[in-house]
């Protein structure tokens, strides 16, 4: 979920085609190894399917743009709200949540922050107190580290968001990704050549 979020909140910033959300996506969010192409076009098919993002026309090689919905800015609006998208926050969703966040401007990432550490110490305090057993001890303590690993890690972005504000907003990069996915036409006429 957490890459269908992060393109809404990338495409906040204007129309893009698929390799150009894959690129800034792998640029703002860089403890991500990789986003596979497929995941990428099957993502925006599936929040075109669901009124997300609509067609904005294509780049001047052809390459089709998508654009937010309404129903999009909404959905953008509220990822970059700073609530987690889960009552159980996982790790990879908040670093993508708090690092896209950000990077981008106009977007209190410190409210974002503030969301996460709120849930974790809430993970804590249950966490501490429902152990019943041993082997429930030993999983409730392995939860709880990396609940207060993570707290520690939104205590370091909040500082340095704090002492230096913008200092991660980016731009959308000038470069331009090489590939990108062709309309389905022009693909089929290409492969009859």
């Amino acid at each position: 979920m957490s890459v269908q979020n992060g393109f809404l909140a990338l495409l906040t910033q204007g129309a893009a085609y698929g390799s150009q959300l894959q690129s800034e996506f792998l640029c703002r969010a860089a403890h991500r190894r990789q986003l596979n192409p497929g995941q990428v076009y099957s993502t925006l098919d599936r929040m075109t399917d669901q009124g997300l993002v609509a067609s904005a026309g294509s780049t001047d090689d052809g390459l089709p743009l998508y654009e937010l919905t309404e129903a999009g800015r909404e959905a953008a609006a509220a990822w970059l709200s700073g609530a987690p998208a889960d009552s159980r926050p996982d790790w990879d969703e908040m670093q993508d949540q708090v690092l896209i966040a950000a990077s981008l401007d106009g977007v209190d990432a410190l409210a974002v922050v503030d969301g996460y550490r709120a849930a974790y110490a809430e993970k804590i305090r249950y966490l501490t107190h429902e152990a019943d057993s041993r082997a429930l001890l030993a999983a409730n303590r392995a939860a709880e580290l990396g609940a207060r690993a993570a707290i520690e890690w939104l205590d370091e972005v909040a500082t340095a968001l704090r002492a230096h504000p913008g200092a991660l907003v980016q731009p959308r990069s000038p470069e331009r990704p090489r590939r990108g996915r062709r309309p389905a036409a022009e693909s089929a006429a290409r492969a009859t050549e």
